[in-house]
């Protein structure tokens, strides 16, 4: 049983085990810059396009078939580079578990612990302490929490692993303390 958040101090630390894995990591990279790029403003962008190249066809003398042709094909062929840059997206942390250790069985973080010199994270090879004075951002979705580091994120908390809102009230506090810019839910 967990303790009440506003009885609980700051200066205790508080372990969550996890299991983040690749496909958490996924889809933690589709609320990235980028992610949210091409999720939100290049379909209009394409759209706009694709218009637009019917429109300037149109006025050069083409049909008004040729026209919504080659305005049909550009946004066709977005929408195939829209999906290209969104499964590259997806699989970049795969990509990137594999560069950097080697073999992703041995790099699970398999616990999160909150403590008041930043946030550590507990794998197999070893613990990486993630200072809360590096955390530039912090979004709390309904999936869970995002750390950002330098606008790159740095860690994903899956909200399946905690005990329910009183812990995640728990990681609010924390964030709250120590992250000036924190999107959070409650």
């Amino acid at each position: 049983m967990l303790p009440e958040p506003q009885n609980v101090p700051h200066n205790n630390s508080h372990s969550i085990a996890s299991d983040a894995n690749v496909l958490d990591l996924g889809y933690a990279s589709l609320y990235s810059r980028s992610g949210e790029f091409i999720n939100v403003y290049l379909f209009p962008i394409c759209l706009v396009l694709s218009a637009l190249f019917g429109f300037l066809a149109f006025k050069a003398g083409a049909s008004a078939d040729t026209s919504a042709a080659i305005s049909a094909t550009t946004l066709f062929s977005a929408a195939y580079i829209r999906g290209a840059i969104s499964l590259g997206l997806l699989l970049h942390p795969l990509y990137q578990t594999w560069k950097f250790a080697g073999a992703l069985s041995t790099t699970k973080t398999t616990a999160h612990v909150f403590t008041a010199d930043g946030v550590e994270l507990e794998s197999a090879n070893a613990p990486t302490l993630l200072p809360w004075n590096s955390i530039s951002r912090v979004v709390e979705t309904k999936k869970g929490f995002l750390f950002y580091r330098d606008g790159k994120l740095a860690t994903f908390l899956p909200a399946r692993h905690l005990e329910g809102p009183v812990e995640a009230e728990l990681i609010r506090k924390f964030i709250r303390k120590n992250v000036a810019n924190a999107t959070l839910r409650g």
